[in-house]
């Protein structure tokens, strides 16, 4: 397993410009600036920083017409490989952002398999009394990230018995008791087919999602998942 090499650079250079930092989050509006220690709009507005700190180190990247789209950025000049997605957390509490909407992603593997090689850039971040750090720096795969729960064989958000997001394990860890992510990416492709057919949502008309998911790594990428 190897994580595109621009994608590396990206977290080398982080690593190397992040530590022990300190910042504030500021909104200035007819001349009234105001200092934010709201954590809810962290996510957005540390990608904006991130879009322009990559632009002053050099690095190439394209981002889609449309921002909400699949991936934050593209690190080559196709749209199948170097995939990079951002996703931050609050340093204090473990780690639950939405790694994808569940059905969404799925369906999306029926014909953009590729999107399982796609790197994850995370940060933990602590915000107190105004000031900013980044606690850590992670670049994953999102087996590295995922796994089961008591559930389902992939760990979901659930809202009124429907299942809604992805949403990661605490791959970072150490306890004994914790749920430990996946080994592989075909064992995170297993643990979403398994979820598929359990889910009286999707079952019916999954019986033939694991074959199409495999059939369309192979187009696009030509090796076997």
């Amino acid at each position: 397993m190897s994580y595109h090499p621009i994608a590396n650079q990206i977290y080398n250079l982080l690593i190397q410009d992040i530590a022990n930092q300190e910042g504030e989050i500021t909104f200035n509006f007819l001349n009234i600036s105001v200092k934010i220690n709201e954590k809810s709009a962290i996510g957005d507005l540390f990608q904006e920083w991130l879009t322009e700190w990559m632009r002053l180190k050099g690095v190439e990247f394209r981002t889609k017409t449309n921002t909400q789209e699949f991936p934050d950025f593209l690190l080559d000049i196709s749209d199948t490989t170097g995939l990079l997605e951002i996703k931050t957390f609050n340093y204090d509490d473990n780690a639950s952002f939405d790694v994808a909407n569940f059905k969404a992603y799925c369906r999306s593997l029926k014909t953009e398999a590729h999107r399982l090689d796609a790197d994850y850039l995370i940060f933990a971040y602590e915000l107190k009394d105004y000031k900013f750090k980044v606690r850590k720096i992670w670049l994953k795969k999102i087996w590295e990230i995922t796994g089961g729960s008591a559930n389902y064989s992939v760990k979901c958000n659930v809202k009124q018995h429907e299942i809604d997001a992805i949403r990661p394990v605490v791959w970072y860890s150490k306890s004994q008791k914790a749920r430990k992510p996946f080994k592989s990416r075909f064992d995170f492709v297993e643990g979403l087919y398994d979820t598929l057919m359990k889910y009286p949502g999707t079952q019916n008309q999954s019986y033939d999602w694991l074959a199409t998911v495999k059939n369309n790594y192979f187009y696009h990428i030509g090796e076997e998942l």
